[in-house]
């Protein structure tokens, strides 16, 4: 009677593979997901804040967690693969319910407020800081750059990403 080496090693090893698959399917662990808390941020092709935008999430959306790397988080939302700023995100669900929902709180406010910071905060900020230049951070807060413009601004000034990036 002839054996043939491998074949009853791979059939096991086989049928290991499949039952511990099965296994982790029947646990019922669902992925780690996280939920943007800004208004909208881009996912972007790599750690990078000036790397291309493969695609946009928005305040509320739930991304699918893939990776953590340093700073940065590596998602999966719908097709779209890429990596968004740990800042961008929380595992908390945010949403609004109740009395503020009713009064038409905005989702900025809302992701402000997730973060920490509201009408109080600011408050005691301009006190502590008298000479800050409110207006000209509410003029910076409306100017807007394409990503073409970012990746162009770095090319020339030759940045180097830091702290995360490639």
């Amino acid at each position: 009677m002839r054996h043939h080496a491998g074949f009853g090693s791979g059939c096991v090893a086989a049928a290991l593979l499949l039952c511990a698959g099965l296994a982790v399917a029947a646990s019922g662990t669902s992925p780690e997901t996280v939920g943007v808390v800004v208004k909208k941020t881009a996912i972007r092709k790599d750690r990078q804040f000036y790397a291309p935008a493969v695609a946009e999430a928005v305040f509320g959306d739930r991304l699918t967690v893939l990776d953590r790397e340093k700073d940065w988080v590596q998602v999966k939302s719908g097709p779209a693969t890429g990596w968004v700023h740990a800042t961008a995100v929380t595992e908390k669900t945010v949403k609004a319910s109740g009395a503020a929902a009713a009064s038409g709180v905005s989702s900025e406010d809302i992701t402000l407020a997730g973060k920490g910071f509201n009408s109080q905060v600011e408050s005691e900020y301009r006190k502590k800081n008298p000479g800050a230049n409110f207006a000209a951070v509410d003029r910076m807060e409306k100017l807007g750059a394409s990503e073409q413009e970012i990746a162009a601004f770095a090319r020339a000034g030759e940045l180097e990403p830091r702290g995360g990036g490639r």
